[in-house]
């Protein structure tokens, strides 16, 4: 019996993910996080060509939503072995990652608080900046969040944490629009103190 082809995928970044199988690769296209434009490599050979390139597209393509796919259980153990281990501790770039968020949070809101102190129309402009940034990427984010498939969904509206445990997973998927709410929200808060300051 011919085994069932395996596929890698080219993420952002040149970052691999895989190996998926043809439901879970379905199941990536049903859900917008791969096209058929993405490059992916089936397992075992070398070269890279878009996935509408591989003769599996199709039948991809035409799945139903409730197909079940042949490696939920090896992956199920996995996770389960993964849990049962130590807890990773992040690497070198993700903490730096997060250091520069910190880092400009603070200095764009000490940058904001002295400009709006000294100027009071230049603070209501950064006010109103720093509050259409935290609108514009809350925007973006919760379009992506309806994106997603219906227990998806449940699992953000309606279940007590779920939503946090959602984007605590994909921190890095949203990480740039998570920049820009909060350097936004810094921006904002350190104007209307400026603004306070200055009409002192």
């Amino acid at each position: 019996m011919k085994p069932e082809p395996l596929f890698y995928v080219e993420r952002e970044q040149r970052v691999v993910a895989g190996p998926y199988d043809l439901v879970q690769m379905a199941g990536l296209l049903r859900r917008k996080i791969i096209t058929g434009e993405t490059m992916t490599r089936l397992d075992g050979e070398e070269g890279w060509k878009p996935f509408s390139w591989q003769p599996q597209f199709v039948v991809a393509c035409e799945m139903p939503p409730d197909a079940v796919s042949a490696r939920v259980d090896q992956l199920d153990e996995e996770a389960r072995a993964a849990a049962s281990g130590p807890i990773p501790l992040p690497s070198r770039e993700a903490v730096m990652k997060l250091a520069g968020l910190a880092v400009g949070g603070f200095l764009a809101a000490g940058g904001a608080y002295l400009m709006a102190r000294l100027d009071e129309t230049t603070g209501y402009c950064l006010l109103c900046a720093g509050i259409a940034a935290v609108l514009v990427a809350a925007g973006v984010i919760w379009a992506s969040v309806l994106d997603e498939d219906f227990r998806t969904l449940a699992l953000v509206c309606f279940v007590p944490f779920g939503g946090a445990y959602y984007f605590i997973t994909r921190f890095w998927q949203y990480f740039p629009w998570f920049c820009l709410r909060y350097i936004g929200a810094a921006v904002a808060l350190g104007a209307v103190a400026g603004l306070t300051a200055h009409s002192r």
